[in-house]
């Protein structure tokens, strides 16, 4: 009855193509399946009869080689399962081989049941994980860029390796979650990074933030971090995941080259200053010298005065063209609102037929502004096409432009219906950094307003901003009236 059970237990199996088969305690074949008679017969054993003997089976050939040894442990109550590699068809092929023994009423063992299957595709999937795994592992740490999955729910979030270490945390020891993160964060730039996160859940944005981080060892770094979540059939937030890479390197190699610039103009100031005078010395000389009685020294002169008139020429190339801040006051002229709007229609045609956007402007106070032409075309583009990317979803965009003539000053205002942000000194300030965007709702790499208080600068002025949340922003510059 036992051999008859077992036999019919095999039978479920014949479906597939595993090899399933029992013996008894003396090695004989009670019961098999017919993957296992065809093996025998494909490796040339002979049919599989009930009562032949296993032990030559197994003792002669290489497949079934494992056989006797789990099959003895199985006799003597241990079940075992052990893998075995070997060349099939020139091919490198992985078998699993599980021995059970199998015992009667009285609890004696007496047989063993045999179940072989072919596990080298998931044997290769698993070493083509991890292969995998291991490159991804590289490449986070050559970019110095990590990965983190946050479970809302349970307020649990994972790291990757890498990401541990750009946050200096022990991760035997360190179980992150959003309040732990934002600790982390800087004191100054965690209600901004806060807000994006929420951003993020309420309005199904991407997270997309550049802040920086203080780890345990006080050091400060700037990490840019990208996120999206992820909902359940009801439309509730169960989790977010993303990216962190440390991005210190760049910013601080920005902030280098800006202070390198600003050395640099101070340095052409300079020798504009200490060579202007001896230049101007020199070609005054070339004009009062008495031309016409020594042709040797006429020509001597005359290359004296090209090369000085050259290398006059040349700091004023260089000092022109490093001067965004300072720019060459004596060549600021009355700058025609008109004329700079005609300029930035036809720059911005396409963006403001494609958004249908509309663009009002009230200069009947006062028409002009003093300063360079191309700084303000560059200002006005600039806000403009700030108000169309952060104009309102389904909202077509409406911007208002006004000059204002006061006693002082003559102040531009730019204001549109989109979708505002709340606003901090900190996050103001942040506006108008380099990369300083609060939002990764837009494409774009943060330089823009950074330009437009760059140059509003350079002609004296100054910029700020107003805003609330879902009520548009409004840019105020203010110019000083020419003396």
């Amino acid at each position: 009855m036992k051999h008859t059970f077992i036999q019919n237990k095999i039978e479920i199996v014949e479906d597939r193509a595993d090899l399933v088969w029992a013996m008894d305690r003396n090695y004989k074949l009670t019961a098999f399946n017919t993957s296992f008679k065809s093996r025998l017969l494909q490796n040339d054993l002979g049919d599989a009869e009930r009562g032949m003997d296993l032990k030559v089976v197994y003792r002669s050939d290489f497949f079934f080689k494992p056989c006797e040894q789990g099959c003895e442990r199985a006799l003597n109550r241990y079940a075992t399962t052990s893998r075995h590699t070997f060349e099939e068809d020139g091919e490198t092929v992985v078998h699993e081989f599980s021995f059970q023994p199998f015992m009667n009423s009285l609890g004696e063992v007496i047989g063993c049941c045999v179940w072989q299957k072919d596990i080298t595709e998931e044997v290769n999937n698993n070493l083509r994980l991890r292969e995998s795994e291991r490159k991804y592992r590289e490449a986070q740490e050559v970019a110095n860029v990590g990965h983190w999955n946050w479970d809302i729910k349970k307020n649990e979030i994972t790291w990757s390796d890498q990401l541990f270490r750009i946050f200096d945390k022990d991760p035997t020891t360190f179980k992150a979650n959003y309040d732990l993160l934002l600790e982390i964060i800087h004191p100054e730039e965690r209600d901004a990074f806060d807000e994006d996160v929420k951003k993020c859940i309420e309005q199904k944005t991407l997270h997309d933030i550049v802040n920086r981080i203080v780890v345990d060892s006080g050091e400060i770094k700037y990490v840019h971090q990208k996120g999206k979540t992820y909902y359940d059939e009801e439309g509730m937030p169960i989790r977010m995941s993303g990216t962190t890479q440390d991005v210190t390197k760049d910013v601080l190699s920005n902030k280098q080259i800006v202070e390198q610039n600003h050395e640099l103009q101070n340095f052409v100031r300079i020798i504009s200053h200490n060579l202007r005078g001896p230049i101007s010395n020199l070609l005054m000389l070339s004009k009062i010298y008495d031309w016409g009685k020594d042709e040797m020294n006429d020509d001597i002169i005359k290359k004296i005065e090209l090369t000085t008139e050259a290398l006059d020429q040349t700091i004023k190339d260089l000092h022109h063209s490093l001067a965004l801040k300072s720019a060459d006051r004596e060549k600021f002229r009355e700058v025609l609102l008109k004329n700079v709007m005609k300029d930035v229609d036809g720059l911005l045609s396409e963006e403001i037929f494609k958004n249908k956007a509309s663009i009002h402007t009230n200069f009947s106070d006062v028409d002009y502004v003093y300063g360079a032409k191309s700084y303000v075309v560059n200002i006005f583009y600039n806000l403009i096409l700030n108000a169309i990317h952060y104009s309102k979803e389904n909202v077509l965009p409406i911007i208002q432009i006004t000059a204002e003539n006061t006693e002082q000053s003559i102040i531009l205002k730019f204001s549109d219906n989109g979708i505002g942000m709340e606003l901090t000194s900190e996050k103001e300030r942040k506006i108008f950094d380099m990369y300083g965007r609060l939002s990764g709702a837009t494409e774009g790499k943060g330089l823009g307003l950074y330009l437009v208080k760059t140059q509003v600068q350079a002609m004296d002025g100054k910029i700020e901003v107003e805003s609330k949340k879902g009520q548009g922003a409004t840019f105020s510059i203010t110019f000083p009236k020419k003396k």
